[in-house]
């Protein structure tokens, strides 16, 4: 009996704060989605590079990642270089405005090799293969669904029968199947490790700039009606004279920034961009359920930056100052009041009792009056 496909990119608590394998299936028991990605396009001439940044914990031997693309790789899977990701994120950061809520106070890397071990075809065709980091991975090719689901049977890839249309919808298209797992050296016994692999970078010729999102449907489980919400941040690089955008503006799918990328900025971007290239950001929401891949295009540029609201509590709602003032209102009396006694104090000692007795004499002969 076939397990169950849970399409993961990672541990639900473990890797919250990390992206992890993004628009791939991960094949293994007990692993949950992690729904927000960060993946790097850049789309120049026809070849389209893609970087996703893959984390893993659990137990190897259970592991591994399915990733659709639609044509032979130009370029390997190797490692690149997370600081492309930090610059990309931090050039593209929206525009902060702070706004004051009224009503209360608010609760303040490495390289790949060629060859590898050639796996079992069942039907399917492996045309390439290699070593990433701690992944071993193939590039296969297969002409139906059958062949394909029997290729990952054969190969210990666990997966759902209610994933049969999704791969039957990258089959017809005609794509191929990048295929990674864990290297057995990494963990020769099946062990547990959680280990972050730096981000994997590959490419491939496409007509249009794609991102393989369909490929998310893959993770629903036998029986249940539950469909999973992804948000994906993409990070697109283009030629200066387009920039990257979604072919359907739907509501769900927001342009967040649109900017020439600098000269001092191209050292940290790992060799993506030049001067003068186009970066932009592109969020995208979607279900597991939605029918076909996110659709991108390329448009003619134009300089954006998104408004992002920071929302503060206002100083007449929630204010220490106020406080401290009205407590400070009352040294200045009991200040007086001490240099007064310390001054009678002093004539006293000085022996000008007289000049007090005059004073309280004058004081008495007032009252009678």
């Amino acid at each position: 009996m076939r397990k169950n496909l849970a399409l993961a990119f990672g541990l639900v608590g473990l890797l919250a704060a990390s992206p992890a394998f993004p628009c791939g299936a991960g094949f293994g028991p007990g692993i949950e989605i992690v729904p927000q990605q960060y993946i790097i396009v850049v789309y120049k001439e026809g070849v389209e590079t893609y970087v996703f940044q893959p984390t893993f914990c659990g137990t190897a031997s259970d592991f591994g990642l399915i990733l659709p693309v639609p044509a032979l790789l130009t370029q390997n899977p190797f490692l690149s270089d997370q600081q492309a990701f930090t610059t990309a994120n931090a050039l593209s950061e929206p525009k902060k405005v702070t706004v004051k809520d009224g009503g209360g106070c608010m609760p303040l890397a490495g390289g790949s090799a060629a060859g590898g071990t050639r796996a079992s075809d069942s039907g399917a065709s492996v045309v390439a293969s290699g070593h990433v980091g701690f992944l071993d991975w193939v590039q296969l090719k297969a002409d139906t669904e059958a062949s394909f689901t029997d290729w990952l049977t054969a190969n210990g890839y666990p997966y759902s029968t209610t994933s049969s249309s999704v791969f039957t919808y990258y089959v017809q298209k005609g794509w191929y199947f990048l295929a990674f797992r864990i290297s057995q050296g990494v963990a020769p016994d099946g062990g547990t490790l959680c280990t972050a692999l730096g981000p994997v970078r590959f490419s491939f010729p496409s007509s249009v700039p794609v991102v393989p999102s369909r490929m998310a449907s893959a993770g629903t489980t036998v029986g249940s009606s539950y469909s999973q919400q992804f948000t994906w941040r993409i990070l697109g690089i283009t030629r200066g004279d387009t920039q990257l955008e979604f072919s359907d503006m739907a509501s769900a799918n927001v342009l967040d920034y649109s900017g020439a990328i600098k000269a001092s900025d191209v050292p940290s971007l790992a060799g993506l961009a030049e001067a003068g290239d186009r970066l932009t950001r592109l969020t995208l929401s979607f279900s597991s359920g939605d029918p076909a891949d996110v659709g991108l295009t390329l448009a003619p540029p134009g300089d954006y930056r998104a408004t992002e609201y920071v929302h503060v509590p206002s100083d007449s709602s929630c204010s220490v100052t106020k406080t401290s003032t009205s407590g400070n209102s009352f040294l200045l009396p009991l200040l007086g009041l001490a240099l007064g006694g310390l001054f009678c104090w002093r004539r006293w000692r000085q022996g000008s009792i007289p000049y007090f007795t005059r004073v309280a004499r004058i004081l008495k002969a007032s009252k009678r009056n």
